[in-house]
């Protein structure tokens, strides 16, 4: 074994000898017989009291050494055998208090179990909430058929340390057979006899432990082809959609790679390591992994090692190997970066190279089908299972240019092809080699004519993000997307960076033509674009200019001035209408989703799109696929209804030109012939009893069976009125979950949906109770004048989600007459948006609410002056916006006693 190995072992050794003498069992033992006598239960709450403590303080210092040092097999080593030394204690202990119950002579030697650890606990690999999971071993078939003295000892051992918190980490036991060798082992026992290929003896009998060893590896021989099965069906983990570039990944998933791929290795050629460290290093020392793999996989592997402690240490339950938005900062300073260089460091320094050579190792180990049934090239062809393979001994292919790895990805992006494992390795070799003999320099029109064939077949998509994968995309054909390789995003709305979601987005847009079942609205969409070069460009570099932008430039209009330089490079300088539309298409890829928030009513939103596309109809359809495709790649994916509301929007835009004004008699002989919905005819005699009264506010809500029920307000048009019925729902719990707001001339008709907090339908039985105080509320504000201050001191709406954000997300755009503001989905925050406005004295008339997936999209029509008073200062309205927010999530009751600073 490699020194570096040797010393940490002999250092593990001296703190489990230092751990025994601290814990000292023998006067423990003494100690709990003349305190506890023989009561049980006061014997094993005496072991905890004694026992818990010394364990959180070893916690401690292994927390705090884990901040010092990057020695993540060392510390494996000292929080395994800390669950060791606590496990022989328990052990010890129950042996020793059944003899004082029953007066025996019970020895350790006397007591044929062996207490064998398994999974990460056997390997060595204990991380803070790891679980300790320990299989007794026995002679015994059965636990029934244990002799009463035995059965008792195990029922004091799972007491002492299984069934009380004597140790901070899950911890579980199983029972098993000594002789476990089975010729014809079922699928489900696999999966249980991996982790206990990964065995170490913890307290017992070791002639037991000796014979349970034997028949594990009888049973991996016997089975090993089973084994070997089970492991191939993880090879997800090496695909190519398994992407390892998240922004609020899983660890312990990423880690996962390696796992499975030494579990193969281990198996096929029989080697004796368990932790995975030394496994790593006696590949290397048997040249199954050449010096520059080992050191890369075995830096990367200790990196995402330390990640994991940290995370333990900051997160408990389900998630606490989640990097997770709220302590990133946390777990780059604990690893000595700032956020940014942290994930630079963890995408393309650890999980990159993990995944890379992970993935070597396990393909090495496999058996591949060398015969091809279909030929491609002189030296390629392809197997019965649709990879590419060579024709010919790997060894003996030596190009002398490159242009056959761009030929591979045409045959990817035409066929759906899969890469055999030699191939991939031959692209790896290849531009490790070769590489910078031609990345970076101009493209031969050979390879743009393979670029240009990938970005029009049917798998475009796969090809595109293969091509990434080698470094292609950013090093060869587009420079700039160096410049988002990795780039973090709003967290959000974004869960990759720029990079991956570009390739998502191509994901979903490829998805209408391969997919089962596509929105037939979008496919036939997409059916009907005449260049669908424009179109997937367009997807591929609408967020370009992320890379490329300066602090306060707009990254839309950075990205498509980088256009035409990109698709001259791309060999598409003799297409100037394509570049033209790319770059009108990048330049405006995000107005069609805010233009969609608008109200769907207003003959203005959609004059607004059909100018936005210079009334050609093609640009249209293109905007509304990348539309769709942009938010395919993002967390806020398209829902059919949002999808049929795009499918309304696309038709009203082309159609509404053809509609005319209707006479004022045809409309109410329109009337008069055709009968109004129950719920419009309610409003409309609502509205029909304020006009014809004095009255300047009138308010009634109604009742809708397992529907939102309805508020509808009629009033003369006053300053604060939108945030003074905002502020009556959010104070007695009530969400809005849709709401249309009309003004007409001094006249005001609202109608607001609303439900409980929790999303709940108000119930008929609490339905009069809630109406009444609304409408006692609305009452005392806009009839009696009474400072909404008074009315609610000491009421609150806090609710739980407040309290798990930490800062305020904001963006405000202006869209013609409509203000879109986008926040979280925090109840309240409706109010406070209408606060804003109305401290500014801007009038609202009209707002439509958008709420999906944790994001709320407000949109607020105003006056010509209110739009003109905001984009004069933006950066003031916005810093008004986001300090109501904040004392929304810090301290709601101030809202109501301080005016806030008018713009």
């Amino acid at each position: 074994m490699n020194e570096f190995f040797q010393s940490n072992r002999a250092e593990c050794d001296d703190f489990r000898s230092a751990l025994d003498r601290k814990i000292g069992l023998p006067a423990l033992l003494k100690k709990l017989e003349a305190t506890c006598g023989r009561d049980p239960q006061d014997f094993y709450l005496g072991f905890k009291d004694a026992l818990f403590p010394i364990a959180e303080e070893e916690f401690k210092v292994l927390r705090e050494e884990i901040t010092l040092n990057d020695n993540c097999h060392l510390w494996g080593l000292k929080q395994s055998a800390l669950a060791d030394v606590f496990v022989d204690a328990s052990f010890k202990a129950s042996i020793w208090f059944h003899n004082l119950l029953h007066e025996d002579k019970l020895q350790e030697q006397d007591i044929p179990l062996a207490l064998v650890a398994q999974g990460s606990y056997g390997r060595e690999e204990l991380s803070f909430l790891s679980d300790v999971d320990i299989q007794i071993v026995s002679r015994y078939e059965d636990r029934s058929e244990f002799p009463e003295a035995i059965q008792d000892v195990i029922l004091h051992f799972e007491y002492l340390f299984v069934f009380q918190e004597v140790y901070p980490a899950p911890r579980i036991t199983s029972y098993s057979h000594v002789d476990i060798s089975e010729k014809d082992m079922a699928p489900e026992a696999i999966i249980s006899f991996i982790p206990m290929m990964q065995n170490r003896f913890i307290t017992g009998d070791p002639l037991i432990y000796s014979e349970f060893i034997s028949s594990i590896k009888t049973a991996s021989l016997l089975n090993e082809d089973k084994i070997v099965a089970h492991c191939s069906q993880q090879k997800s983990y090496y695909e190519l959609q398994n992407t390892v570039f998240e922004q609020e990944p899983n660890i312990k998933e990423e880690m996962r790679r390696l796992y499975w791929a030494l579990c193969l290795v281990r198996l096929r050629r029989h080697l004796n390591s368990t932790n995975q460290y030394e496994l790593l290093y006696e590949l290397y020392a048997n040249d199954i992994l050449n010096p520059g793999a080992f050191k890369k996989i075995q830096r990367a592997f200790n990196f995402l090692s330390k990640i994991r402690y940290l995370l333990h240490c900051c997160q408990k339950g389900s998630h606490r190997d989640v990097l997770s938005y709220e302590v990133r900062d946390i777990i780059a300073e604990g690893m000595g970066f700032e956020v940014r260089a942290f994930f630079q460091e963890y995408f393309f320094k650890a999980v990159y190279p993990l995944k890379r050579y992970s993935r070597n190792l396990f393909w090495e180990s496999m058996v591949s089908d060398s015969y091809w049934v279909q030929s491609l090239s002189d030296t390629f062809g392809v197997n019965a299972e649709g990879q590419i393979i060579f024709k010919t001994v790997p060894e003996e292919f030596k190009p002398e240019t490159s242009l056959w790895i761009f030929k591979i990805f045409t045959w990817v992006a035409e066929n759906n092809f899969h890469l055999s494992y030699p191939v991939t390795r031959a692209i790896e070799v290849h531009l490790d080699e070769m590489g910078p003999l031609f990345l970076g320099g101009e493209l031969s029109p050979e390879i743009q004519s393979c670029f240009q064939t990938v970005i029009t077949a049917p798998y475009f998509a796969r090809a595109l993000r293969l091509m990434h994968e080698f470094r292609l995309l950013g090093e060869c054909y587009i420079r700039e997307f160096k410049d988002i390789t990795g780039m973090l995003q709003d967290i959000y709305v974004h869960k990759f960076p720029t990079d991956m979601h570009i390739l998502s987005a191509l994901d979903a847009l490829n998805n209408l033509q391969v997919a089962d079942s596509p929105d037939p609205f979008l496919v036939d969409l997409l059916d009907t674009v005449r260049c669908r070069t424009t179109l997937n460009l367009s997807v591929l570099l609408h967020d370009i200019g992320k890379g490329a932008k300066m602090e306060g430039q707009n990254e839309e209009l950075i990205g498509a001035r980088l256009i035409p330089g990109i698709l001259q490079h791309l060999g598409y300088g003799d297409r100037p209408e394509v570049i033209r539309n790319v770059a009108f298409l990048v330049e405006k890829h995000l107005t069609m989703w805010d233009l969609m928030l608008l109200d769907p009513e207003d003959d203005d939103t959609f004059d607004m799109v059909w100018d936005l596309v210079n009334q050609d109809p093609e640009l249209l359809k293109m905007l509304v696929l990348l539309t769709y495709a942009d938010r395919g790649g993002t967390k806020i994916k398209m829902s059919k209804t949002q999808i049929e509301q795009l499918k309304l929007f696309y038709q009203f835009t082309l159609h509404h030109k053809k509609r005319s004004s209707v006479p004022a008699d045809i409309k109410l002989q329109f009337l008069e012939m055709v009968r109004l919905p129950t719920d419009l005819r309610s409003q409309m005699e609502i509205y029909s009893d304020f006009i014809q009264s004095s009255e300047t506010f009138m308010a009634e809500m109604l009742f809708k069976p397992e529907e939102p029920s309805e508020l509808i307000v009629c009033a003369k048009d006053s300053p604060k009125l939108l945030y003074g019925i905002a502020a009556v729902l959010a104070f007695n719990h009530l969400e809005i979950v849709e709401a249309s707001v009309q003004t007409l001339q001094e006249n005001v008709f609202d109608v607001f949906k609303v439900t409980r907090v929790n999303g709940e339908y108000i119930d008929h039985s609490d339905f009069y109770f809630i109406q009444t105080q609304v409408r006692r509320d609305l009452r005392q504000i806009f009839i009696d004048h009474t400072p909404l201050s008074e009315i609610y001191k000491g009421r609150s709406f806090v609710q739980d989600e407040q309290s798990r954000i930490k800062e305020v997300k904001l963006k405000i755009k202006v869209i013609g007459r409509a203000v879109k503001i986008a926040t979280h989905e925090v109840f309240g925050n409706f109010l406070m948006e209408t606060k804003a406005f109305a401290d500014s004295n801007m009038e609202i008339q009209r707002a439509v609410m958008q709420h999906h997936q944790g994001t709320a999209v407000n949109i607020f029509y105003v006056r010509d002056q209110d739009v003109e008073k905001i984009l004069s200062n933006q950066e003031s309205f916005a810093t008004l916006m986001r300090g109501l927010l904040s004392r929304l999530i810090d301290s709601p009751a101030a809202l109501l006693e301080e005016p806030a600073e008018v713009v």
